[in-house]
């Protein structure tokens, strides 16, 4: 059992009773994340310059989180973002106000989601609650350079008036406490939107100057912003932003990342591109802002040479991050950007050294002119796991932002592309750097199989996934590890598990891709290579029930192929005309021969025969008469242990629609797609999910992400009487973006009401009601054969627990027999078809031997 209060220290809270006339609500969940730890970029993190323990990360794509020193942990606070404002989960920058610790502001926004929409977001509560303002101004917090900054500033005299730097349109000025932003200087102007918004970056920071003096208005008069470009790329402005003129004299052919100013010298890092990655080079300078003079302090690295002991030499590796102790401007710490050159060395659980390279971390107390770190080779541990169990064999790196606590400064922080990391002394001659990534969950989950019986086993971009017995522990990545884990096929029959991937080996001089494939037999604690030559890299997997078929689609490809002898030979598989090419195949839970995928038109095509061809069966399921649309776009669902039943989500988030999305509703069959049912519960349904039965029900939890009524907000939804009804189980404080790229939810099938949900960037959702107590009887995949035999009657429908090879026989009391269905693992066998009366029902094993029998009456 994980414990009746495994939630308390992962939730925010229960889930409060959702506005709405009308609206029908479960009962209060909690929410949180299935635990990985990081697995993402995250851009910054921000300290605020006067009040202690107030610290802020921001991220490429999954929001932001402030940092509870008392629980060492990271507390999310965007989860109320809709699924239509998703963009704004990517985070470009963020801002504090030195006068008043509470206030926050984030500009967000992703030009390949929400229609690019870009909002400056206003905290005056630590980040507990928000006010938006969209601006016209584009932000891509996905883009090159999102690690630069920052772009948005504070003026710490009066602290109403705002700047923020945009990609593409310059500064613009809020004097409201960013209510209402006007252009202020047109500079980097760019006529870029959506994806192109990537390399673009524009402004990279604003900076103010206070000990320059005070306008007229109080306001300070002095600001800096520095640009994205190789010239005329730091400007200064001496009457609070009215007019700007170029500051000269800063290094040649590199661009600005982040500035600091203290004691009244400037000091900024440089790289050549926007980074945080295709860069090469880049420098560290001193800017003297009374002489107007400039200095190289970029830091040097020991060498040893036949001539002398130790040299010192410029590294001019590209860098990002830099802080300074206000107490002490000759006490500065710096970081590489994008570079592999610092190796980073760890113990894993087991206590084996694993190490990789990543980039440096620099710190000089004399100003500049020696400096010190701790990743040579041979200088030891200097990573510490601090409980995530899969960070050994991983570095820092993309390190674009550093920061000392102004509390504390032998404690600094860093960023990376795998989360955040701490050293609590970084003037150690060897730092010990602890990933301090706890509560920020960034993997963008792609696909996830509740076993029922098993465990939970989640498939995310970059980072491949895991199995979990406790959702609440760090676990180990899949291994060997291929990087985006795309699907995860499960073959309910055999335990098997299925997935591929691409793997690199680096060479001297050149690195070469693979595209290889793993096997699971024991539900993911071991992975066998599979000994194949695939038709392309990545792309869907999917196993036969029984775990003898194979099929794949690669990646961008609109091929799917078979094989049924273990991956040694591939062939393609037939489709009957139908668009296929872009939908989930799904199998049968029950019976191996069958395997089913929806088309674009909503056509629903069956294979019957292993796998090997696709035929359109049964009924058009779109209603041209009642105008609807179906696009293909929701992944259909089985329900294990039940043959022929399939659930269609038929509907799409749709920028273009006026509410967002399409209205059609949710869809089954339970004849394996002859005949179609529509449910009167669900008005829309963008995704469909399954879980396990509420006690006494006779069928399984239906989860959706969509709306029961017309008028309901969209949100998760959930129905125990077979989708008669249904009940929102979240709210608008927990909203999460939707189902983002994975566009799944899901219901575990092991307890009762648990749901799963995929997001744009805030990793594994999991909702529970109140007091749950997960239930974690997890079989080994090795002793499927053995399943402890069990039958139970539920209506007309006989529950089984059976090894492989089973029957379920039934005869009627004059021992003829009236039914024998082959069964395995957990089955539904329906009964409707025998009349009513008293039965002796059987499950014998693969040699007939009585494995279990009971009489039972049909009614």
């Amino acid at each position: 059992m994980f414990g009746k209060n495994m939630f308390e220290k992962l939730m925010l809270g229960a889930a409060l009773v959702a506005a709405g006339a009308g609206l029908s609500q479960a009962e209060n969940y909690n929410w949180g994340n299935v635990r990985f730890d990081g697995g993402g970029f995250v851009s910054a993190v921000i300290f605020h310059p006067k009040a202690e323990n107030v610290l802020y990360a921001r991220t490429d794509v999954g929001g932001i989180y402030r940092f509870d020193f008392e629980n060492k942990r990271w507390i999310p606070l965007m989860d109320w973002i809709s699924e239509n404002d998703k963009g704004l989960y990517g985070t470009e920058a963020f801002a504090l106000d030195p006068t008043d610790p509470k206030r926050i502001y984030v500009l967000g926004g992703t030009g390949y989601f929400s229609q690019g929409r870009t909002a400056v977001l206003r905290s005056e509560d630590y980040g507990a609650t928000w006010d938006t303002s969209y601006v016209e101004m584009l932000a891509h917090g996905n883009g090159m350079g999102r690690q630069t900054g920052e772009k948005l500033a504070v003026d710490p005299n009066k602290p109403n008036i705002i700047f923020c730097g945009s990609r593409t349109k310059g500064l613009y000025k809020s004097s409201d406490y960013g209510k209402t932003w006007t252009s202020a200087y047109k500079v980097a102007l760019s006529n870029a939107e959506g994806n192109s918004l990537t390399n673009v970056n524009g402004i990279s920071f604003v900076v103010f100057d206070e000990a320059q003096g005070k306008n007229a208005d109080g306001s300070t008069k002095t600001i800096y912003i520095g640009i994205s470009e190789t010239k005329d790329n730091l400007q200064v402005s001496n009457d609070g932003g009215a007019t700007w003129k170029t500051v000269s004299g800063g290094p040649a052919n590199l661009m600005p990342h982040r500035a600091k100013i203290v004691g009244g010298d400037m000091y900024i890092t440089y790289a050549d591109g926007p980074g945080p990655h295709n860069i090469n080079s880049g420098a560290v300078y001193k800017y003297n802002i009374a002489g107007g003079t400039w200095e190289d302090i970029t830091p040097s690295d020991s060498v040893t040479h036949e001539q002398s002991p130790t040299t010192y030499e410029k590294d001019y590796s590209s860098y990002g991050g830099i802080s300074i102790d206000p107490k002490d401007p000759k006490y500065i710490v710096v970081s590489t950007l994008g570079k592999y050159t610092g190796r980073h060395l760890a113990k894993n659980a087991k206590g084996e050294e694993r190490d990789n390279y990543g980039d440096r971390i620099y710190t000089t107390t004399d100003g500049g002119k020696t400096w010190i770190h701790g990743q040579h080779y041979g200088d030891g541990i200097n990573i510490d796991a601090n409980g995530t169990d899969w960070i050994p064999g991983n570095a820092i790196h993309w390190a674009g932002s550093l920061e000392i606590n102004p509390f504390d400064n032998k404690q600094a922080w860093v960023t990376s592309g795998n989360g955040i990391f701490m050293t609590d002394d970084i003037t150690a001659k060897v730092p010990v750097w602890k990933f301090m990534s706890r509560g920020i969950e960034e993997t963008v989950p792609l696909d996830i199989v509740s076993i029922p019986g098993g465990p939970l086993v989640t498939a995310i971009g970059d980072y491949d996934g895991a199995v979990y017995t406790d959702i609440n522990a760090s676990a180990q990545r899949h291994t060997p590890t291929v990087g985006s884990t795309e699907t995860m096929a499960f073959a309910p029959l055999s335990g098997s598990l299925l997935r591929t991937g691409v793997i690199t080996v680096y060479g001297q001089y050149e690195s070469i891709n693979y595209n290889v494939m793993y096997r699971s037999d024991d539900m993911g604690k071991t992975w066998d290579s599979v000994k194949t030559t695939l038709k392309g890299p990545k792309g869907m997997v999917v196993l036969s029930a029984d775990g003898k078929v194979m099929l794949h689609r690669p990646e961008m490809g609109s091929t799917t192929y078979r094989s049924a002898d273990n991956g040694a030979t591939w062939t393609a598989v037939e489709l009957d005309g139908g668009q296929t090419q872009n939908s989930r195949i799904v199998a049968d839970p029950v019976n191996p021969d069958v395997f089913y995928v929806m088309d674009a038109q909503a056509n629903l095509y069956r294979s019957d025969d292993g796998g090997k061809s696709f035929a359109k069966y049964g009924a058009r399921l779109q209603n041209d008469a009642a105008g609807e649309y179906y696009n293909g776009g929701g992944l259909i669902r089985t329900v294990p242990g039940r043959e022929g039943h399939v659930w269609v989500p038929m509907d799409q988030a749709q920028m273009w629609l006026p509410k967002g999305f399409s209205e059609n509703g949710l869809a089954y069959t339970e004849d394996g797609g002859k005949t179609w049912n529509r449910c009167e519960g669900a008005s829309t349904a963008i995704a469909v999910g399954i879980g396990k039965a509420k006690e006494g029900a006779d069928y399984e939890t239906i989860f959706i992400w969509g709306a029961a009524k017309e008028g309901d907000p969209i949100g998760i939804y959930r129905s125990t009487d077979k989708c008669k009804t249904f009940e929102r189980v979240n709210d608008d404080k927990h909203q999460f973006g939707g189902p983002g790229n994975g566009n799944f939810v899901q219901g575990d099938m092991n307890t009762f009401g648990v749901v799963y949900m995929s997001t744009v960037g805030r990793g594994t959702i999991v909702g529970a009601p109140e007091g749950t107590e997960f239930v974690t009887k997890m079989r080994d995949a090795r002793q499927v054969a053995n399943f402890a035999p069990a039958m139970q009657l539920e209506n007309r429908s006989m529950h089984v627990t059976a090894p492989a090879g089973s029957t379920l026989s039934l005869f009627a009391v004059t021992g003829k027999a009236v039914l024998s269905k082959q069964v395995a693992g957990f089955a539904h066998v329906s009964l409707e078809s025998l009349p009513a009366g008293r039965y002796v029902a059987k499950l014998l094993d693969a040699r007939g031997k009585v494995l279990a029998n009971k009489f039972v009456t049909l009614r």
